[in-house]
């Protein structure tokens, strides 16, 4: 159950960074800005799914913001992949050893 807690507490905290940090569409974005919403691209997806306004990744930028958001993206959607896959075989490996 602990484990469980503290993928939904980072998964909040993230949906938090992502809502706080919103791409604005009429803001060029330079390099730092390309790191940060590359990290949130997953959190960025997930409330997209529920606002078709959201933005992934902002229209008006530099080629390092492309080339950082695209590096932090994939770097982010493997350590969700990751960190989702660790806690369900967490989970599913206490309840075994409990039976």
């Amino acid at each position: 159950m602990k484990t469980f807690l503290q993928l939904i507490i980072g998964i909040a905290i993230c949906l938090l960074a992502a809502w706080l940090l919103r791409i604005d569409p009429a803001t060029d974005y330079g390099w730092f800005m390309g790191i940060v919403h590359g990290v949130l691209l997953v959190p960025d997806w997930i409330i997209s799914l529920f606002d078709k306004t959201w933005l992934l990744k902002a229209p008006l930028h530099t080629q390092m913001y492309n080339i950082c958001w695209w590096i932090c993206g994939v770097l982010n959607v493997i350590y969700w992949l990751w960190a989702i896959t660790g806690t369900i075989m967490t989970i599913t490996s206490r309840k075994s050893s409990r039976n």
